[in-house]
């Protein structure tokens, strides 16, 4: 009960609207990692990267500040999971990035 709670905040304090169908992917690209399957991982941010791109004329219009801050973070994962000899640390360390971003997108 009280992790909903807090989910529900989480979600409420983003001007984006419900991100979670954004972090269900990232979750899942980070359990890829987490396995060892970068190349799978790979596929799955490729994913997050053609749902990100197809909600942006939607989400962008909300707060564009927010927007970036999620983009960046979901560029630098995509761009460490299609390096040509990608790191599982760096993958790691990026797709966590990401999620966190996805929780707490604030522009600094």
């Amino acid at each position: 009960m009280v992790a909903a709670l807090i989910a529900t905040s989480a979600i409420a304090a983003n001007k984006l609207g419900n991100l979670s169908s954004f972090e269900g992917i990232a979750n899942d690209t980070l359990v890829l990692v987490d396995k060892g399957d970068l190349k799978g991982a790979e596929q799955r941010i490729t994913d997050f990267a053609s749902a990100w791109d197809e909600a942006e004329k939607t989400l962008y219009p909300k707060d564009k500040a927010e927007w970036s801050v999620i983009d960046d973070a979901a560029d630098a994962a995509i761009e460490s999971l299609s390096a040509r000899s990608p790191s599982a640390t760096d993958a790691q360390r990026t797709v966590s990035a990401l999620i966190d971003t996805l929780r707490h997108p604030v522009a600094e």
